[in-house]
């Protein structure tokens, strides 16, 4: 049970991701919290109050919460067993089906269940993973019940409750989330879930959406899945033709202008393992997922969209030098997982193209990714010059500072550039010499 005083509360977050650090970074501003991961790197890592990852203001509160004691970290399930709430944020990857692997989710139910099994207090335990409906009662239930010898509602709570976190804005989305989504299994596990969000969000409480374990699972999945397929739905409109189509439809309060920017398409560790899982999920119902499927169709085919159009600004791509700027799926982190950048510059080297990269942050795992078949640059500057294309595939402000003039010159006196996230304004390149193309605009 919580505390009456929030600071005697112990939470405790099993699963050291973006997701599951992210939240022990802030919750352990108000709560003493302990993270559980298998990996004794990162957790090395954490325990010297260094993030494993980019994750924008992450940092500063593991340099101010891991010195005075209120972020711990290590590798033992067991330091559970005093938590009063006990969260699990393990990662849900796909198989190679595209169904959902669970592997995870089991292991650490497993784990906690044996945790809390001499314990005195009734934890509630939190399911944050993105699991398909029914995982929390029909896979976290029985296995808590079976490891603890303890019963649901009376030895433990359980609640469904998943994250809506962004990968860059992570922190930002737990300190202001826009909804909470509530699933308890319990009567206990709802009363404790409301009183800890309540205590650390105080009169900042956002709205709350209180339904079913099942529902609030879908509701993670639906959401997930509609933003992608808004995505893909622009970006097909794009090869007919884009230019203002985009700022028509967002001006439509039903519509909304987020996520209706043409690009090279959506990656990273949520839309397209969640969107797959989803499709798997309504076929084993004996529901038609055509229109997740064609989201994802359009998706994978995307960099062929924008090789398609490196071809028309050359005439072809073999024996061409191309840059391309940004290996990260998005700006703000350094998460290289379904990256539009990894295929296109595949197929591009495929095509005979002598390609240079260069991210701010995602090197690493970029040269994991891809090895030695192409060259990487120290930054911006060294990665285009001489070369006769610059695709820009993430929005770093860094690139967008580029000025039109030095590219020009790095280039040879010929820039070309496809601006395939759009984050050049034509308005600023006039001359002959430069050419600025975006995916489905012509260029200025």
């Amino acid at each position: 049970m919580i505390p009456a005083e929030a600071d005697e509360a112990r939470i405790a977050i099993v699963g050291l991701g973006y997701v599951g650090l992210s939240t022990a970074a802030c919750l352990a501003s108000k709560f003493h919290v302990t993270g559980i991961d298998l990996d004794p790197a990162k957790v090395g890592l954490i325990g010297q109050a260094k993030a494993p990852f980019l994750e924008t203001g992450l940092q500063p509160l593991l340099e101010e919460h891991v010195p005075n004691g209120r972020l711990e970290c290590t590798t033992s399930p067991s330091s559970v067993s005093d938590s009063d709430i006990v969260f699990i944020t393990v990662g849900t990857p796909s198989s190679m089906s595209g169904e959902i692997d669970l592997s995870q989710v089991r292991s650490a139910s497993r784990s906690i269940g044996e945790a809390i099994a001499g314990s005195t207090k009734q934890p509630t335990v939190i399911v944050k993973s993105t699991v398909i409906p029914g995982t929390t009662r029909s896979v976290v239930k029985p296995i808590l019940e079976q490891s603890s010898g303890k019963t649901c509602g009376e030895g433990f709570g359980l609640c469904s409750n998943p994250e809506f976190l962004r990968e860059g804005q992570a922190i930002r989305d737990t300190l202001k989330p826009s909804r909470i989504v509530i699933g308890p299994i319990d009567q206990y596990s709802r009363d404790q879930v409301l009183s800890f969000y309540r205590s650390f969000y105080g009169e900042q409480m956002p709205p709350v959406v209180e339904t079913s374990a099942d529902t609030a699972e879908l509701i993670k999945y639906s959401s997930n899945a509609f933003l992608a397929t808004k995505i893909s739905f622009i970006n097909l409109i794009a090869r007919i033709y884009v230019s203002d189509v985009a700022r028509g439809m967002g001006l439509d309060p039903r519509i909304g202008p987020l996520f209706l920017q043409a690009g090279p398409g959506f990656g990273g560790s949520c839309f397209p393992k969640d969107v797959k899982a989803l499709v798997e999920y309504a076929k084993r119902l004996g529901v038609e997922p055509s229109i997740l499927e064609s989201a994802l169709e359009v998706n994978e085919t995307q960099p062929d969209n924008v090789v398609s159009q490196a071809e028309k600004m050359l005439g072809r791509v073999q024996g061409k030098r191309i840059a391309v700027l940004g290996l990260a799926f998005n700006p703000n982190t350094d998460d290289v997982r379904e990256s539009r950048a990894i295929p296109l510059i595949r197929k591009l080297v495929d095509k005979g193209a002598v390609v240079g990269a260069y991210d701010p942050m995602a090197m690493e795992g970029a040269k994991r990714e891809l090895g030695p078949i192409i060259s990487y640059s120290p930054n911006a500057k060294a990665c285009v010059k001489g070369t006769d294309l610059v695709i820009i595939m993430t929005a770093w402000r860094e690139f967008q500072d580029l000025d039109s003039d030095e590219l020009t010159t790095l280039m040879g006196g010929r820039a070309r550039v496809l601006d395939a996230r759009r984050i050049f304004d034509p308005a600023r390149f006039s001359k002959a010499e430069f050419t600025a193309t975006g995916l489905g605009r012509l260029s200025n």
